[in-house]
């Protein structure tokens, strides 16, 4: 009996009758399966340690919306007054799209590289300091074989090219029931000048910053706790829900699986960083080449000709992955725990703060398709 008092003495449990005082219908103690409680007890712990990790994740990308927000305004007052901006093209017919002609496109660049650097180096440090890991528990940088990586890049690659693809006939076929799939349009850079600020801020600043917080601080917090599966998952999500738009968000997200996947597989965020660059470079030059030149058909022939290398070449460097290191490629470990994988995911993307995240990048989402 006093086993009894110990662990149910504050909640009403009076000895003289067989359920608890104010839980009418409890079975007596002699039935109460103290195993059961205590498994469901720990479920509960841990569903509320995810979510309490997750919450921190989607307040910081939140006020990421924010940070970037604010700092759009303070960075565009200058160019106002320095004539940077010509307010005479704003239609109020036309908003979203006026509002990115009245800047000048290589302007517009430089100025989304310098948001995107800034904001996501404060969701990165964010992240990590709010869930007490250090950014060397997160961010994996170390020497990785040459070989390897240049296999493992170049077969990712490969990959990626074959959701484009998909991605492109998943458009075609919305387009049909009249969907149509808009993004910003932040107008045609020429010049060499122009070319070289636009690369930088497209194929160099993102691939860096962009895989920083997704690779490094979001992906190494949680498999710090939670296992690589749940790691890769939760990053790759979240990075296609950062693109927020329904062109990228769904390829975003299955090439954030593959990042992630190679993340995890080299011990190291720098193939990965790779892989994005090369990714965008090859977007960026097949734009300027059509910017530079308006010949369509050339950049048709160079965007089939890239795609079609990279699908054979990253074919063959997969095979030898797969004879070199065979079952190892597709081995990932899981922290021991009390929740299945469907509930740990559940739990992340249920935590309060996560919500409102999602809810934003829906919203945008909408707002992108009706432009």
């Amino acid at each position: 009996m006093n086993n009894y008092h110990h662990y149910y003495g504050n909640m009403g449990y009076n000895p003289n009758v067989s359920t608890y005082a104010g839980y009418g219908g409890v079975p007596n103690l002699n039935n109460f399966d103290f195993e059961e409680y205590n498994r469901k007890l720990e479920i509960q712990r841990e569903k509320d340690a995810v979510k309490k990790m997750s919450n921190r994740i989607g307040l910081a990308l939140v006020l990421f919306q924010i940070v970037i927000s604010v700092l759009s305004v303070i960075l565009i007052i200058p160019l106002i007054f320095n004539g940077g901006i010509d307010l005479s093209k704003y239609s109020y017919d036309d908003p979203f799209g006026s509002s990115l002609s009245i800047i000048d496109p290589v302007t517009l660049y430089l100025l989304n590289g310098v948001l995107c650097l800034i904001g996501f180096l404060f969701v990165g440090i964010m992240i990590t300091r709010t869930n007490r890991v250090r950014l060397d528990e997160t961010i994996f940088i170390k020497r990785t074989n040459i070989a390897d990586t240049v296999k493992i890049v170049v077969a990712g690659m490969g990959v990626v090219f074959v959701f484009n693809v998909l991605l492109a006939l998943m458009n075609f076929h919305l387009s049909l029931f009249g969907f149509e799939n808009n993004m910003p349009d932040y107008g045609e850079v020429k010049g060499l000048t122009g070319g070289l600020l636009y690369f930088v801020a497209v194929a160099v600043v993102p691939p860096i910053i962009e895989e920083f917080v997704f690779r490094g601080a979001i992906l190494g917090t949680v498999r710090k706790f939670y296992g690589d599966t749940l790691a890769i998952t939760v990053s790759a999500i979240l990075f296609g829900f950062a693109h927020a738009n329904f062109i990228q968000t769904p390829v975003t997200f299955l090439t954030g699986l593959v990042l992630g996947w190679i993340t995890i597989k080299t011990g190291s965020i720098i193939p990965a960083m790779l892989l994005h660059f090369l990714n965008n470079s090859i977007a960026v030059i097949t734009q300027l080449i059509q910017y530079n030149t308006g010949n369509k058909t050339l950049f048709n022939i160079f965007d089939i000709s890239v795609s079609g290398i990279f699908l054979i070449i990253g074919l063959l460097c997969a095979i030898s992955l797969i004879r070199k290191h065979g079952n190892k490629l597709f081995v990932f470990e899981r922290k021991e725990s009390k929740l299945t994988f469907s509930q740990q995911l559940k739990a992340v993307f249920t935590a309060p703060w996560m919500i409102v995240f999602t809810i934003i990048t829906l919203l945008t989402c909408l707002t992108a398709a009706s432009m």
